[in-house]
């Protein structure tokens, strides 16, 4: 799956150039990954007009409301809903605020997952269900999770009638080729008693190319001028279901059980035409179980027991010939994570609206992993060693926070956690400080600091010595057991106007920053891919977000990003580097509305210039996307008619001319046109949840 290689990635290197990655909520695939979102009333002789403001403070939280913005947009899901909050913008999958990562809770919950995963389940969600979106520039330790943080407030309601309610969603979109997607929900409410039933189905094939040019120079003299086409074909089947018991003795007593499972295969194939000739057949089968227990007291304590079961068995079928010979073999791969999370913390209400947090986490992960290789004919190199893996990795995070009010116009909230992390390559305490503070001048104007520091890991995959490959073998990507965790720094001053005008001043730091990056090696004719730590990477960056109405019939919001990045590796095989680029970005939403209530048009651009990442250089990039929204049967149903990157001009197409590294890759890009169709009934709000699988192999 050559294709998922390469759009992985033009998606780590825009996210690295265009954000620092350094967030959960954002995350990459594993090291193998090359297989690769006003009110008007009408009173006798006078016409009042106000708007509503959508944004509000709530001590360091910026609390968005979604109903407000998702009235007239075409957003069927949660992902959607996200890319309408200010200063969320998407990045080819990737969503960032103000230039970086985030991390997404549920209801104060945090279920880490990579990229693919956390854009699957947000697609997967209803959008109509959001309540408040809470935009925390920097994450206070009581969250368990680090930097910056958007909490979805979609939390179960009390005041809905008992008795059945549901949901019922199909989609269909096509870009290459069709994917269809079928949910069903149904939730039961009686008195304090909340039970949630939910299923999921969605399957379907991609289809997409890479052509890639390589001129590779060798150690005995020779130049290999090397031209590959590559067609990607896939079928994936998934299965996503849920199911979720609550019950609230009282406001705040509550026990929550829930269990969540996934079933996902994968079938694809490779063929490589030109200087290298090659097959190569994939299948991956996925199985997840996640139970969690959490229970909350009137106390103020909070206590929650989760476990993970996550099994990631595949194999590939490689049949090549590349102009130094032939590979002939078949590949077994294995990941099997079991993971224990306990969590008990406590919090305290004092006076003078002051609050007083604290608390221990402890996590347990067993990674039982391993890849063994089979001849299946003649082969003129010889094939990795098998690989057995079995170890441990744990966590205790020991955390203490105070929030509260200064006067009447300041808020103030710092937290402190210390850590200690052990596995068989590293343990070590680290710790990890946090402040907000909140200044209001005056009614609707607010001014937002944030200071914070954060680890990021890597996946359990790339931190093992397994090899893998494609483009038929001329590509390696190989795991990396040295590899450091990386250590970020950042700060933010936010500055809200009129309540909806937002402008973000940042600059980050990440020590040990690491990212997977291309290297035509030099004693065989083969690209590395592998990950590596860099010296530092770092990032000034400005933001301006400018909603702007016509009437009532059109409402415009321009977003405006600029920053200036900074990479240094001095140890990158044989050509250290040390470089620096300064890139725009602009996007501009608009939404018409056609007729009141019932029709709406969006109208949605984003360009962006070069850039770079490692040693690639990023062309400039953009995408025109537009959908039609009709509500009907009384609000209960919705249909969204839609066509995204309508010029087929998102995709990235990277180029390396750097040192003695000549490439260039072409990756296929094919508009999307797609339909859904919602209907509610009895007040359905889906509760499905984010399961932590974000270190696990993809």
């Amino acid at each position: 799956m050559e294709r998922k290689v390469m759009i992985l990635m033009l998606c780590m290197a825009a996210t690295a150039a265009y954000a620092q990655t350094d967030g959960a909520g954002t995350a990459t695939s594993s090291a193998d990954s090359l297989r690769m979102d006003s009110i008007i009333h009408a009173l006798p002789e006078v016409m009042v007009k106000g708007e509503r403001p959508i944004v509000k403070v709530v001590g360091s939280k910026l609390t968005y409301d979604m109903p407000l913005l998702l009235k007239k947009e075409s957003a069927d899901n949660v992902y959607d809903a996200l890319k309408l909050i200010p200063g969320v913008t998407d990045n080819n999958g990737t969503l960032t605020l103000a230039g970086n990562a985030f991390n997404v809770l549920i209801n104060g919950k945090h279920y880490q997952m990579d990229a693919a995963q956390l854009n699957a389940l947000l697609k997967s969600l209803p959008a109509n269900r959001l309540k408040h979106a809470e935009v925390m520039y920097t994450t206070p330790a009581r969250y368990e999770v680090r930097g910056a943080s958007i909490n979805l407030d979609i939390a179960s309601d009390s005041s809905q009638p008992d008795g059945w309610q549901g949901e019922l969603t199909g989609a269909w979109n096509q870009e290459h080729e069709a994917m269809w997607s079928g949910k069903t929900g149904l939730v039961y409410h009686k008195g304090k008693l909340d039970f949630d039933v939910n299923y999921q189905h969605n399957n379907g094939k991609t289809y997409g190319t890479t052509d890639e040019t390589s001129l590779h120079h060798l150690d005995d003299g020779t130049t290999h001028d090397i031209e590959t086409h590559e067609a990607q074909r896939s079928r994936d089947h998934e299965h996503l279901w849920r199911m979720g018991l609550d019950y609230a003795f009282t406001d705040n007593h509550r026990l929550s059980l829930s269990y969540t499972g996934n079933y996902d295969t994968e079938h694809a194939r490779e063929d490589v035409t030109g200087n290298v000739m090659a097959t190569n057949a994939y299948r991956t089968r996925k199985t997840m179980h996640d139970v969690m227990l959490d229970y909350q007291l009137p106390t103020g304590t909070k206590v929650n027991v989760e476990y993970t079961y996550y099994n990631t068995p595949s194999t590939q079928h490689l049949i090549s010939t590349l102009p130094t010979g032939e590979l002939h073999f078949d590949t077994d791969e294995h990941q099997r994570i079991n993971r224990w999370k306990f969590h008990l913390g406590q919090e305290h209400s004092l006076a003078g609206g002051w609050g007083l947090n604290y608390g221990v986490r402890y996590s347990l992960t067993n990674d039982h992993s391993w890849q063994t290789f089979l001849p299946t004919g003649s082969n003129t190199a010889a094939s990795p060693t098998n690989s057995y893996s079995r170890q441990n990795e744990d966590i205790v995070n020991v955390y203490a926070g105070t929030n509260g009010k200064i006067g009447e116009k300041l808020d103030f909230e710092v937290s402190l956690a210390a850590e200690y992390y052990h596995s068989p390559a590293w343990h070590q305490w680290n710790v990890y400080p946090t402040l907000s503070l909140t200044y209001m001048p005056s009614s609707g104007h607010m001014l937002l600091l944030n200071v914070s520091s954060d680890k990021k890991f890597p996946d359990y995959w790339t931190l093992q010595n397994f090899t893998s490959f494609s483009n038929g073998g001329y590509n390696e990507v190989v795991g990396n057991p040295s590899l450091k965790p990386s250590s970020n720094y950042q700060t933010q001053l936010v500055y809200v106007l009129h309540n909806k005008y937002q402008f973000v001043a940042w600059f980050n730091y990440t020590d040990d920053y690491f990212t997977q990056t291309p290297y035509q090696r030099h004693d065989r004719l083969t690209v590395q891919y592998k990950f590596l730590n860099f010296d530092y990477s770092q990032q000034w960056g400005l933001q301006a977000s400018v909603p702007q109405r016509f009437g009532n019939w059109l409402d415009s919001r321009l977003t405006v990003l600029g920053v200036w990045m900074k990479e240094k590796c001095s140890a990158f095989y044989d050509i250290p580097f040390n470089r620096d680029i300064a890139w725009v970005m602009a996007s501009l939403r608009n939404n018409f509305t056609l007729v009141p209530n019932h029709l709406y048009l969006n109208l949605d651009g984003m360009i962006r210039s070069k850039a770079h990442q490692a040693i690639y250089d990023l062309p400039s990039s953009g995408n025109v996307d537009l959908g039609l929204k009709y509500i009907f049967r009384k609000k209960r149903a919705t249909l969204h008619v839609f066509c995204n990157d309508l010029f087929e001009t998102s995709v990235i197409d990277p180029v390396i001319r750097f040192g003695n590294q000549n490439m260039k890759m072409d990756f296929s890009c094919y508009r999307q046109v797609g339909v859904s169709l919602v209907y509610r009934f009895g007040g359905y709000k889906d509760k499905s949840k984010e399961v932590d699988t974000a270190r696990f192999k993809q």
